[in-house]
């Protein structure tokens, strides 16, 4: 089985998959080195293999490089795009999210942005947290699947030391 059908089977055995705006950002920048796994992603979301979700805040977070670089239609077409994703939601920040996420700062640390996405995973009850790469394991009983584990697995050259 190849590493994309085993990542498929990761997400498939989740019944909620939780992507967080690293992952959205790779597949809208059409980043080869990932493009297989980002396709298994949506496609699982597609298909209705598994549940989405992100949340609102990785609007925020794939919309600030085009709005400081004065593209407003680059902004408008990838909000459209995230919201048009079929079987992904995207979550507002409510004030339970907020909560959780000072939980969650004052537990591990880093950016409110990340502690936002941990949360809202956290209160949507998603097995699986999907990102590019994180030196978390396992949030609460939230299992963290890292796009990098699984591309190196594929077979990328890798430099020796």
């Amino acid at each position: 089985m190849s590493e994309s059908e085993d990542f498929r089977v990761v997400l498939s055995d989740a019944g909620i998959v939780y992507v967080d705006a690293g992952v959205l950002a790779l597949h809208l920048a059409g980043d080869p080195r990932y493009l297989p796994l980002t396709r298994v992603i949506l496609g699982g979301l597609r298909d209705r293999e598994f549940a989405g979700l992100t949340s609102a805040i990785t609007i925020y977070q794939l919309l600030v490089e085009p709005y400081r670089s004065g593209e407003e239609r680059t902004a408008e077409r990838v909000e459209m795009l995230v919201a048009a994703l079929p079987g992904l939601e995207v979550v507002p920040v409510s004030a339970t999210v907020a909560r959780q996420a000072a939980q969650v700062k004052a537990q591990i640390g880093g950016g409110l942005p990340r502690a936002i996405q941990i949360a809202t995973a956290l209160a949507g009850e998603s097995e699986v947290y999907v990102t590019r790469r994180s030196t978390l394991r396992r949030i609460a009983g939230l299992g963290v699947v890292q796009l990098d584990a699984f591309r190196q697995a594929e077979g990328d050259p890798q430099i020796p030391a």
